[in-house]
């Protein structure tokens, strides 16, 4: 009987040896919370575009997204995912819940989006919010938390309001039918509804008095902190580039952002500008706000959504954000 590379040809042969090779070099994943629809993950499709990763040896070929909260988590823990950025409260309540990761580095600090009324509603002072109709989308969510801190900020609590929960996607049918008369909403979707022609009414002082709190976060696992740390770091690193890239190059930015998510550039251009307008530092080159986080915490605390104290000294691991963003 012949060898069997002699049977199978050596084309073939090479063929299988490189598929091989292929499958224990597995490309590395990153999760990120909405991306494609929302602009929290832009540092990722930048970082994509213009080859930071792969700069950073790093095989990253697309990222995986999900609806946020805990879905975000899960994904981490699911499968080989290298890095996921989250919404911070979904981060501490699994790490409440037992879940092995680590808070290794900053997401985004603030909200991009607006709380929006029917044109016409007088809701002018802090007095105006009293038996008003706020949406929030279900208990112990950050939007009944943010919502809870936004009327103590103005001497107010929940007893002075209603609270209706609704699917963010049906509050706006809701405003207009009269059924809520105030409701939280994101970008891209506030200027997607404005440029189709809705009427709406942003209340630009409702969160004025509220201290700067964190969004997002990124997570890895503890396997991947002991075994995967050098590719933690690059990970973070390409992403910093990313967001450094953003600031330099906002145009240039919301482009390669438009071409990710297939959305209409000039739309990408409004957001991401309006949201730079806001928050000039909103996503977060790599540094970790403890005291930012800690506001976070505190308003979920407020909801029973989370325990205090939190023990931020066993939870978060910043030897993978650059030195210089170290203590920031």
């Amino acid at each position: 009987m012949k060898p069997l590379i002699k049977l199978l040809g050596k084309p073939l042969v090479a063929l299988i040896a490189a598929a091989s090779l292929c499958s224990l070099a597995r490309a590395d994943e990153i999760v990120g919370t909405h991306y494609g629809s929302q602009i929290y993950g832009a540092p990722f499709a930048v970082a994509l575009k213009k080859g930071y990763f792969r700069q950073q040896g790093l095989d990253i070929s697309g990222i995986l997204t999900a609806k946020g909260g805990g879905t975000s988590v899960r994904n981490l823990l699911a499968g080989d995912t290298l890095y996921a950025e989250v919404a911070l409260p979904a981060a501490l309540s699994a790490i409440q819940e037992g879940f092995p990761i680590k808070i290794v580095s900053g997401g985004t600090d603030g909200n991009p989006g607006y709380w929006v009324t029917r044109v016409g509603e007088s809701i002018q002072r802090p007095e105006d919010l009293k038996g008003k109709r706020f949406l929030y989308t279900r208990p112990k969510s950050v939007t009944e938390s943010v919502i809870i801190a936004i009327l103590r900020s103005h001497n107010l609590n929940a007893a002075d309001v209603k609270l209706v929960a609704l699917d963010q996607s049906a509050g706006l049918a809701a405003l207009e039918q009269g059924k809520v008369d105030i409701v939280p909403l994101p970008e891209p979707m506030y200027t997607q509804k404005v440029r189709e022609g809705v009427k709406l009414q942003v209340i630009p002082w409702l969160e004025a008095k509220l201290p700067p709190y964190t969004q997002t976060v990124g997570v890895a696992t503890d396997e991947t902190i002991a075994k995967r740390g050098d590719k933690l770091r690059a990970a973070i690193v390409a992403r910093r580039q990313a967001v450094d890239f953003i600031y330099a190059h906002p145009q240039e930015a919301a482009a390669i952002v438009a071409e990710a998510y297939n959305m209409p550039p000039d739309l990408v251009r409004t957001v991401m500008g309006n949201t730079l307008k806001r928050f000039p530092a909103w996503w977060s080159p790599a540094h970790i706000r403890q005291g930012q986080m800690e506001k976070m915490a505190e308003a979920l605390a407020s909801v029973e959504a989370l325990k205090l104290p939190i023990p931020w000294k066993n939870i978060v691991d910043d030897r993978f954000v650059p030195i210089d963003q170290k203590g920031m």
